[in-house]
């Protein structure tokens, strides 16, 4: 109530639920708040302990105002001294740098140079010549060995069909042998019949001319 004893109106308040979004980074995170309408003055940014609080309000019409409030746990590796606000676009911008610790601080002013890599010696063509020749050699004999093996396979072959040729003419003389035997047993026999009328023609004959003879000699004394 004011000195005239008039009743001073109360304000009535609208919550507001601001977007939020959150920009992560090796060195800093950054909360980003967005609020259209507010002004810079409007705003309000404070730490309490390890509590980041952010809040503003501002008038809609007559007593009708908008205000909000949000709280935010600041990160174990955040810098607290370092933290810092700007509002720019309607966007609160608050950073909150982290600590390096003293290894990577260190690495980071002397950065580890990776060993350069050494020159390959160059190769002496004679003895690249001599290590493949090697490896020819190496590899040499087992193929000697299979063409060893498919000549030995082939000679056996060879060597079976032979026997067997050998073997079919073997049986193919004797059974011509054992034919020609036959066949001269044949003649043979069939030559004995003509002997035995040769032999008798023959004593027709010498009989005949005995007949002759005697015939010729009784006629001589005879006379």
């Amino acid at each position: 109530m004011d000195s005239k004893g008039r009743t001073t109106p109360t304000h009535v308040y609208q919550q507001l639920e601001p977007s939020i979004e959150w920009v992560n980074e090796d060195d800093c995170d950054t909360l980003l708040v967005y609020l259209p309408g507010f002004t810079k003055e409007q705003l309000r940014v404070q730490l309490r302990s390890k509590t980041l609080i952010i809040s503003g309000e501002r008038k809609l019409h007559d007593n009708t105002w908008i205000r909000f409030r949000k709280e935010f746990l600041v990160s174990e590796q955040c810098v607290i001294s370092k933290i810092s606000a700007k509002f720019e676009g309607s966007i609160l911008f608050v950073k909150q740098p982290k600590s390096i610790s003293p290894m990577a601080e260190e690495e980071g002013k002397h950065p580890i140079k990776a060993p350069a890599p050494k020159p390959e010696k160059p190769i002496d063509e004679t003895k690249k010549h001599q290590k493949r020749a090697q490896v020819e050699h190496d590899t040499k004999p087992t193929s000697t060995k299979e063409s060893n093996d498919r000549s030995g396979v082939c000679q056996n072959a060879k060597e079976d069909s032979q026997k067997k040729a050998a073997l079919e003419e073997q049986k193919g003389v004797c059974e011509n042998a054992t034919e020609k035997k036959v066949s001269d047993l044949g003649f043979v026999m069939k030559m004995k019949p003509s002997k035995n009328v040769v032999n008798l023609i023959l004593v027709l004959v010498v009989g005949f001319l005995v007949g002759v003879y005697c015939s010729n000699a009784i006629k001589s004394w005879n006379a």
